[in-house]
């Protein structure tokens, strides 16, 4: 069924240790020694490289950075912290009392950063800003300042900063570990533009099945997700949220596929320009980090972000191991 724009529309928002240098007699008698034992044929070629092995300098300790959990490095938003591979870090403003709580599928979003016994920080980073702490599992989380650190899933190679800003949360954090709240560079640095669904798609929305149930999808089965912040059904997610959450826009009048109630679902002005689709008082998302129609890594993202099901409602269940759902405490409302 079709519908046109309803009347209302909302507007928008080593130090190496030297090795000690060899004496030139030492050197000369382990060389003529060397050659005696090759012309007598003593052990073959074994006495020659013995020989080497005791001229050769001892070996030097691994070079600084091969444990290194956290470095440096300089990106449109200035010098901010990167991980081992030199992805950035992040963090999130709920874990105020320096508590993780971020856990579930928040932290297949936002993977924390796990450290050995032995992790070092880079050149040019204060030793003593930086500590572990403890989490549910055993595992040791780095924690800069007051902040533990986390990965954002949608991040892949160096110089990504797609998860700026998501959800108002989650900021990178400078070298003095405090987070920096500035808005990402220009697109092609850590900006998306939020794309238009393709005019005439076979459906706007439609239901499809997930490890949460029944839920709601576009055209091509990516999940839809609602806002928690967008709390009176004006779009708020803008700027670098946008880019991680791209609004689901449409052309023309919407087309609600079979199985769903086309009163369920309206139109408003998208914050950032275009037409968006609500479900319930929900304006409707994609996630940059769902790589395939079915994923759900956004679910939970910031404990802002869920599923929306058929009717409109959130759900905040979890995704449990068996591909089923377990209550996350909340449901959906």
């Amino acid at each position: 069924m079709r519908f046109s724009t309803p009347t209302t529309k909302t507007t928008r928002t080593t130090t190496r240790t030297k090795a000690p240098k060899l004496g030139k007699t030492f050197g000369a008698l382990a060389a003529t020694t060397a050659l005696v034992l090759a012309a007598c044929g003593n052990g073959g070629d074994k006495p020659e490289t013995d020989a080497a092995a005791a001229q050769a300098p001892p070996a030097a300790p691994a070079a600084s950075g091969e444990a290194t959990a956290v470095r440096s490095a300089t990106t449109g938003l200035g010098d901010i912290l990167v991980g081992e591979e030199g992805l950035t870090l992040y963090g999130f403003t709920n874990d105020t009392n320096g508590t993780s709580t971020c856990t579930g599928t928040c932290a297949d979003a936002w993977p924390p950063v796990l450290v050995s016994a032995d992790w070092e920080v880079g050149p040019g980073l204060d030793s003593g800003i930086f500590s572990t702490i403890r989490r549910e599992d055993g595992s040791e989380q780095l924690m800069a300042g007051k902040w533990p650190l986390y990965y954002y899933s949608g991040d892949s190679v160096q110089g990504d900063l797609l998860g700026q800003g998501s959800g108002e949360v989650w900021y990178v954090v400078g070298l003095d570990a405090t987070l920096i709240k500035d808005p990402a560079p220009a697109p092609g640095t850590g900006g998306q533009e939020a794309p238009a669904a393709p005019a005439g798609a076979a459906n706007s929305v439609q239901v499809s099945g997930s490890p949460l149930g029944e839920i709601l999808t576009d055209a091509e089965g990516n999940t839809l997700y609602g806002f928690t912040n967008d709390a009176d059904g004006v779009p708020t997610c803008t700027g670098d949220c946008a880019g991680t959450w791209p609004a689901h826009l449409i052309e023309g009048d919407a087309v609600v596929g079979p199985n769903l109630d086309p009163a369920t679902f309206t139109l408003v002005d998208g914050a950032e320009g275009g037409t968006q689709l609500k479900a319930g008082k929900w304006p409707l998302y994609r996630f940059s980090g769902d790589a395939a129609p079915g994923d759900v890594n956004g679910q939970g993202s910031g404990g802002v972000w869920f599923v929306v099901a058929a009717d409109g409602s959130l759900i905040k269940d979890t995704p449990s191991a068996d591909g089923g759902s377990s209550d996350g405490g909340g449901g959906g409302y």
